[in-house]
């Protein structure tokens, strides 16, 4: 018998066409699924996340066993001791494993690789599949540029992949981008699409009972409905095409109460898993478009997001890290508000506070602790954009979305939050702080008539926190950006605005900031 060989799937690897395994069962190869009891413990994880995660693997071992691979669960005090000790028992020779997708797996298969080497095994590490773009190409690509700006990088990936790209070389459509067209806000008096699930099977209710009374975890596992198999992967991405893709361009950065989806796909917490690949994603919906079904300015935005953005950020990560998990550029000093885990004002980890009475802060948090999800507008513009002009420092922002997205992993999340979320980067991945005030929120959603505060009030007791904080940070970072081309015409406005007014706006922030509860754990 030849020496025998681990396969390591990573927990977002839960397909064969992610996973680095053999295309067919091999005698010599072992597939080994683990989880880690220190991964488990390092974070309040939504159980949603858990469940989604836990659930995948399960469906997968079993695709696996069913196709004749032979695979081994197991938990593990860590990742590396599980492969060490899984070595020894099989009397393994090799494992193989993908590159570490985010920093703490590189270092625990550095860990891993002193483990097996002391037991005289070898570990060989094969590029990440998951991806369409290599770390490689995305160093050569930012290597000597004073700007990483991602426009430039999804054009390349357009040519490289002949996405929306005609036969004479010109992107289809006669433009690359068509971000204009998606700005409207959602109609009136037309009905929220409802939230999508798929009826959880056995194996998958099993893992929601097994996580619901875990302690340190967050959100409710109840309303879980998100496909754990393959073929549940690729019938979400079907009726996606088919039913929200043809309006998804012109309404993807609108607001509705109760929405955490509206004509959103959900489908970047399926492709992380490793159920669906990005390139099999991105073609069904440049099929579409091609068929007829869906306007270019829907299929090209759709697109941009995984094609452009999603290879875009990934790179990015690497390019900054170590110091983007420390970025503080507007040296932000505060602590994440309670409100991020209980915007009700229920208890969390023993502690009680007050009830988030900004509708729009409210119904976002309170969206992602009932389906560990909202939308990229509902990240950006609402929580990102409180927490900025309020001054949370990034780190602990970057762990709350981190814990509680079902899609966020560090590699997407943290160049996310620190970089375009807060500006934490200093602006490496934006070139200004995405930072409204009230207006904003007011012209792309429905938070605000119904609200408790007033949008048109800039300071007094019914004022929208979002305009008194909005100005107080554009007084607090004037000087930064006073030249900057694209704030500049707001800092100037602090110039015609009357002193008494502007005193008044900055003290009703601090007071603001004051009254507020903060987890001090973060």
């Amino acid at each position: 018998m030849s020496a025998l060989t681990l396969a390591f799937v990573a927990p977002w690897e839960c397909s064969r066409a992610v996973a680095n395994i053999p295309r067919e069962p091999r005698e010599d190869v072992v597939v080994v699924l683990l989880e880690s009891v220190a991964k488990g413990a390092s974070l309040p994880w939504h159980r949603q996340k858990l469940v989604l995660i836990l659930s995948a693997m399960r469906h997968f071992a079993a695709s696996l066993e069913a196709a004749g691979y032979r695979v081994v669960q197991r938990n593990a005090p860590t990742y590396a001791e599980g492969l060490a000790a899984l070595a020894r028992e099989l009397g393994a020779t090799r494992v193989v494993a993908t590159e570490g997708r985010e920093q703490d797996m590189v270092d625990e298969l550095d860990r891993a690789r002193v483990l097996l080497r002391e037991a005289g095994v070898s570990l060989v590490l094969r590029e990440d599949r998951g991806f369409l773009a290599t770390r490689e190409e995305f160093t050569t690509w930012a290597r000597g540029r004073k700007e990483y700006r991602m426009e430039w990088f999804y054009r390349e990936m357009r040519r490289k992949h002949g996405i929306l790209m005609e036969p004479d070389g010109t992107p289809s459509g006669g433009e690359w981008n068509f971000d204009a067209d998606n700005r409207k806000p959602w109609p009136k008096n037309r009905p929220v699409p409802p939230v999508w699930r798929v009826e959880p099977d056995t194996v998958t209710r099993e893992q929601m009972e097994r996580v619901r009374t875990w302690k340190q975890r967050w959100g409710s596992v109840d309303s879980f409905g998100l496909p754990v198999t393959r073929a549940e992967a690729k019938s979400w991405l079907e009726r996606f095409v088919i039913e929200r893709l043809p309006e998804f361009g012109p309404y993807e950065d609108a607001l509705v109460h109760g929405a955490p989806d509206l004509l959103h796909s959900t489908l970047s917490s399926i492709i992380n898993v490793g159920l669906l690949h990005p390139l099999e994603v991105v073609k069904r919906a440049e099929r579409a478009y091609r068929e007829g079904l869906v306007p270019i300015a829907s299929a090209e935005g759709f697109i941009r997001q995984i094609l452009g953005w999603r290879e875009y950020i990934r790179g990015m990560y690497w390019q900054l890290m170590p110091g983007l998990r420390t970025a503080n550029a507007l040296g932000a000093p505060l602590p994440l508000p309670m409100w991020f885990w209980a915007p009700d004002g229920e208890a969390y980890n023993g502690a009680s506070h007050g009830a988030c009475e900004m509708r729009c802060l409210n119904d976002t948090i309170a969206q992602v602790r009932d389906f560990g999800r909202t939308h990229h507008i509902g990240r950006l513009m609402i929580q990102c954009n409180f927490a900025t002009m309020l001054g949370v420092e990034p780190a602990a922002l970057s762990r709350w979305y981190w814990a509680g997205f079902t899609d966020a992993y560090e590699w997407v999340e943290l160049p996310n939050v620190a970089g375009m979320g807060t500006w934490g980067d200093g602006g490496a991945l934006a070139s200004k702080p995405y930072v409204a005030s009230g207006a904003y929120v007011n012209r792309m959603s429905n938070y605000c008539g119904p609200c408790r505060y007033d949008v048109k009030q800039r300071t007094g007791p019914d004022a929208c926190p979002m305009n008194f904080l909005y100005w107080d940070f554009m007084a607090r970072h004037c000087e930064r950006f006073a030249k900057h081309p694209r704030m500049r015409m707001m800092t100037k406005h602090l110039d015609g605005m009357a002193d008494a007014e502007l005193v008044q706006l900055r003290r009703q922030a601090d007071e603001f900031r004051a009254s507020l509860s903060y987890d001090r754990e973060t």
